[in-house]
């Protein structure tokens, strides 16, 4: 006759591998959020501006972020990953350190400067944005704005943007309090709404080249010396 005395045990060691097998199924793999970018608009101020820093961050498995600011000069302002940092009321290069957390408690870190300058060297850029006649394009609200490197004009991150006045294949634009330095200006109409140059939209900028191969330049701003600017209009073709 065959025996059962050991059937208990062997249910039972089968069990106790089973309930081990679903605890660790139950083991959750967390996941450090990683940011991946810092995006400060403009990156120099005068005193008393403002600038926006925006965040792109990755957690692959939260999204219930917690976003933390500190800066040794202005005011930061703002929650989540766009926020607004109100520039002090002196002159030099300010950091702001930024601190991200998720519901676990995993953390990444990064930090950005600003660079603030006086007042008293700031001065104006005008000028006017023009389709070579004759042509029935408007260019009313477009877009001019100004970068202090061409990698920042490469990247289109502008120091500051405004819009034109007027309507019609000529209209006109004007910064006004603009620190003294280097800069590069380029105009754009979003025809698309696409938010970036596309087929169709119109565009143009300070320098040379054509459509098909821009070329932007330099220019220099000297306190109180106002500077004032033509730009030819071109409209953005299929390549």
């Amino acid at each position: 006759m065959k025996s059962f005395l050991h059937k208990p045990f062997v249910v039972s060691s089968t069990l106790a591998i089973m309930l081990a097998f679903l605890v660790g199924c139950n083991d959750k793999i967390t996941y450090i959020p990683v940011i991946d970018s810092v995006v400060l608009t403009p990156d120099t101020v005068v005193v008393g501006g403002t600038a926006i820093i925006q965040l792109k961050v990755t957690d692959a498995d939260d999204e219930n972020l917690v976003y933390y600011y500190t800066t040794n000069g202005g005011t930061i302002t703002g929650v989540g990953d766009t926020v607004s940092w109100l520039a002090p009321n002196s002159t030099g290069v300010f950091t702001a350190k930024i601190l991200v957390t998720d519901k676990d408690g995993n953390q990444a870190v990064d930090s950005v400067d600003l660079v603030v300058v006086k007042n008293d060297t700031a001065t104006q850029i005008s000028g006017k944005a023009i389709f070579p006649s004759p042509s029935d394009s408007d260019l009313a609200e477009s877009k001019v704005r100004i970068y202090t490197s061409k990698a920042n004009w490469a990247s289109h991150t502008a120091f500051a943007t405004i819009k034109t006045t007027g309507f019609g294949p000529i209209v006109s634009f004007t910064f006004n309090y603009v620190p003294s330095g280097t800069y590069y200006l380029d105009v754009w109409k979003d025809i698309d709404f696409g938010n970036t140059v596309n087929v169709g939209d119109y565009f143009g900028w300070y320098g040379n080249g054509t459509i098909y191969n821009p070329n932007p330049e330099s220019f220099i701003i000297e306190p109180g010396i106002p500077k004032e600017l033509n730009i030819q209009m071109w409209v953005v073709p299929a390549k």
